[in-house]
């Protein structure tokens, strides 16, 4: 690995966020109705400059910003979401007639006689990590106290994380408990709780940091622009397939998807593999096209995720989707001038399917 991939990791790993603007809809078209970012930042230090997301010096680091955008353009790393979920479900497994406690930084757990598990903030939880741990951690409970997110520097977290929840409780159909009070165990544990935590971090660390690596050294880590996805040049044509081989070679390797877009998605799609009621629901939204639609192409090549293709095959064209990948960011309903693109409510088994066609003509 050159030095230059070698300093891309290093910083990806002491910085909390990362950003990619090649995923934010409203850097990609000034029509975008999302401002999720901005709405939800408790110290507003968010702004979008010269093509670039840029975070200020008064930035928390409490992850809602990740939580809340569709297209995970801001991601939260410290610690990561699969990190702090795969130790939820991890205590709740090898502890399951014991209860374990959520909790973030600002409500410490100090009885060493408890499992608990630390985030910065609850609100850095998406739904889709909601929905996980509802299906698995049976034992697990949320230590909030009576008071609240009452004076807490992170105003707007209490608001997230509620939302987030409740969006999971309503999609599983079942419901976290909470409360104020600590259940101490009934018997003294066999470990060292400071030191299995310090330990499982540390192992953490080596194993993403190891995974950034990798990712760097296949070149898997860079996501186009949407001007660059229109070159048509042999040069740019290349340059996609290698990515696709990439991508491909590091999700086989490390078993999760290179794309940062598909990070919180992944959560969703794992327990509708597993959920068959869950697939019946109907709480994702994807686009549907009329037949007024001009086929201009443009929800095709702004759409950040590229869930929406153009084909043309035997002098006919069509759009297909690629249901997984549509984040229900609205930018392709957003720009659409002849709206004929709008996002419905289909049933969730949707996402499973591998591509749909939308609307096709001669």
């Amino acid at each position: 690995m050159d030095l230059f991939k070698l300093v891309r990791v290093i910083d990806q790993k002491v910085t909390s966020l990362s950003v990619e603007p090649n995923l934010c809809v409203h850097l990609i078209s000034p029509k975008s109705s999302c401002h999720s970012c901005f709405e939800n930042c408790p110290t507003k230090s968010i702004s979008l400059t010269n093509k670039q997301i840029e975070i200020d010096e008064n930035c928390l680091e409490c992850g809602l910003c990740s939580t809340v955008c569709p297209t995970n353009a801001i991601l939260f790393n410290r610690p990561p979401l699969k990190q702090v979920i795969s130790e939820l479900v991890h205590q709740c497994e090898q502890n399951e007639n014991e209860k374990v406690y959520l909790h973030c930084k600002k409500m410490p757990v100090s009885d060493g006689n408890v499992i608990s598990v630390t985030v910065p903030c609850l609100g850095m939880i998406p739904r889709e990590a909601w929905v996980t741990m509802l299906s698995k951690c049976k034992n697990l409970t949320i230590y909030h106290s009576d008071s609240g997110c009452t004076g807490c520097e992170i105003t707007t977290g209490e608001k997230v994380w509620k939302k987030e929840l409740h969006v999971g409780e309503t999609m599983t159909g079942s419901s976290m408990n909470i409360t104020s009070n600590i259940t101490h165990s009934a018997k003294q544990k066999p470990f060292d709780k400071d030191r299995r935590a310090f330990l499982s971090s540390f192992f953490n660390e080596i194993k993403a940091t190891n995974k950034l690596a990798f990712k760097e050294l296949l070149g898997s880590s860079e996501v186009l622009s949407y001007q660059e996805k229109r070159q048509e040049t042999t040069l740019s044509k290349v340059k996609r397939e290698l990515e696709e081989v990439s991508h491909h070679l590091y999700e086989k390797v490390t078993n999760e998807s290179a794309l940062p877009y598909m990070n919180k998605r992944a959560f969703l799609l794992t327990q509708l593999q597993e959920n068959e009621a869950l697939q019946k629901q109907k709480d994702i939204r994807l686009p549907t096209i009329t037949a007024d639609c001009n086929f201009c192409g443009a929800c095709t090549i702004l759409c950040p995720t590229d869930a929406l293709k153009m084909k043309t095959e035997n002098n006919c064209q069509s759009i297909t989707l690629q249901p997984a990948k549509c984040l229900d960011c609205s930018l392709c309903e957003d720009i659409c001038f002849t709206k004929s693109i709008q996002l419905q409510y289909e049933e969730n088994r949707t996402l499973l399917k591998q591509e749909q066609r939308l609307t096709s003509h001669s």
